[in-house]
C-alpha cells in the first residue's frame, strides 16, 4: 500500500501488524496556518514536517508521528505569558480552551526564592512581571547535589525549584510555572511538573496516567492511547472539530489569541480492491505560536484492514474544496474485509 499525495501538506502513511493478516494503516498529515485576527488562513510555506521519529520544532524537541492513534488532541504552546498592556503583575493565569467544553489553565507567577521563616524556609513574595516565558526551564524541576553526585529531578531535569535538602534550597529560585490548583508551598514539595510543550514519551505523569501495571505479578494491565500524545497530560483535549473555538488568554499584551478551526483542506480517497470510500481525516493536534501569530493542525486518519493476496490498495491524498462536506467516521475504521 503507497500514499499518493497530491497536496502541498506534509503527510505520510505509516502501517504496522495487529495479527496475522489483521494490519492497521495511519495517514498523518500537518498543515501551517497563519492567524489573521480571528482566523486561520493556510499558510504560503508549508513548514511543519510529518517525521517518523522524534525532531527538532520550532516549538522545541517533537516526538515523532509514527503511532496509529492518539488519545485526544495535543493542544501546544510556544511562546510567553504576556500581561494586559505590559502591566506588571505577581501573577498571571494562562488558559486555553478548545471548543465549548474543555479549558486548561497554569498559574505564571514573578521570580521568588526560599527565605527563611519563624517555622522554616518560605517563599518570597514575587516580583512582578510582564512577561515571561513559557518553558520547561521555568517548570518545576531540575537537579541537586548529594555526596557530590548529581541528582537529576527524572520529570524535568532542565527545570527549577527541585533541592536536595533544606541548606541547598535557602536563597535559591522557585519556579515560575506551576499548577493553580496545587501551587508549591514547601521546599520539600515535589509537584508534576506543568508546561504547555510537549512532553517525553517517559514523562513520568504521562506514562502513569496511560500504563497500568499489576505490581505484584509485574506485568502491565492496560495500555491506553494517550500513551502516544506529545502534550502534557492536563493539554489533552478529548476532540476538536471544525468550528470549535480556540481561545487563549494571557499570551499576548493586546488580548486574548482567538480563532476557529477551519473545515480540513483535503480528503482521503481509500481503495481497497472494488471497494473505494472518500474519508475526512480527524485533528489531533493543534499548535500555538503566541508570538508569530502562527498555527499547526495535524489530521489522523487511522484504519484496519485485511491482507488479502493479489489485492490492489491504494491511498490518494487529494485538496479538498473549502465547501466539500466529507463523510466522518469513527477512527479505526475496517476495510479490505466483510462489514
Amino acid at each position: 500500500m503507497k500514499l499518493e499525495n497530491k497536496t502541498p501538506y506534509p503527510a505520510d502513511l505509516f502501517r504496522g501488524v495487529i495479527r496475522e493478516r489483521r494490519l492497521f494503516g495511519s495517514v498523518a498529515i500537518r498543515v501551517a496556518y497563519d492567524i489573521l485576527g480571528q482566523e486561520l488562513r493556510i499558510a504560503d510555506e508549508q513548514t511543519w514536517p510529518i517525521s517518523p521519529g522524534p525532531w527538532e520544532s520550532a516549538f522545541g524537541p517533537m516526538p515523532g508521528d509514527e503511532l496509529m492513534i492518539r488519545g485526544g488532541v495535543d493542544v501546544l504552546l510556544h511562546g510567553y505569558a504576556r500581561t494586559s498592556h505590559q502591566r506588571p503583575v505577581t501573577r498571571l493565569d494562562v488558559e486555553v480552551a478548545v471548543g465549548p467544553g474543555w479549558r486548561h489553565r497554569i498559574a505564571v507567577i514573578g521570580d521568588r526564592s526560599w527565605e527563611r521563616g519563624l517555622t522554616g524556609l518560605r517563599p518570597s513574595a514575587p516580583i512582578p512581571f510582564s512577561i515571561l516565558p513559557l518553558t520547561l526551564e521555568r517548570a518545576y524541576g531540575g537537579s541537586g547535589e548529594w555526596d557530590s553526585l548529581e541528582v537529576p529531578f527524572v520529570d524535568n531535569p532542565r527545570g527549577r525549584g527541585f533541592y536536595i535538602d533544606e541548606d541547598s534550597a535557602r536563597g535559591q529560585p522557585l519556579p515560575n510555572i506551576e499548577n493553580p490548583e496545587a501551587l508549591i508551598d514547601r521546599w520539600d514539595d515535589r509537584p508534576d511538573p506543568v508546561g504547555v510543550q510537549a512532553c517525553d514519551l517517559v514523562f513520568g505523569p504521562r506514562v502513569r496516567r496511560s500504563v497500568g501495571v499489576d505490581l505484584e505479578r509485574h506485568v502491565i494491565t492496560e495500555l491506553r492511547s494517550t500513551l502516544f500524545n506529545a502534550a502534557f497530560p492536563d493539554m489533552i483535549a478529548p476532540a476538536a472539530h471544525a468550528g470549535d473555538e480556540v481561545r487563549i488568554t494571557g499570551v499576548r499584551h493586546d488580548g486574548p489569541v482567538l480563532f476557529r478551526l477551519p473545515p480540513p483542506p483535503l480528503r482521503l480517497v481509500l481503495r481497497f480492491g472494488e471497494q473505494e470510500v472518500v474519508r475526512e481525516p480527524a485533528i489531533d493536534q493543534i499548535g500555538v505560536d503566541t508570538e508569530g501569530m502562527r498555527a499547526f493542525l495535524s489530521y489522523r486518519f487511522p484504519f484496519r484492514y485485511q491482507m488479502i493476496p493479489l489485492q490492489k490498495r491504494h491511498i490518494q491524498l487529494l485538496v479538498a474544496e473549502p465547501s466539500s462536506a466529507w463523510a466522518s467516521v469513527p477512527l479505526a475504521t475496517s476495510y479490505g474485509e466483510a462489514q
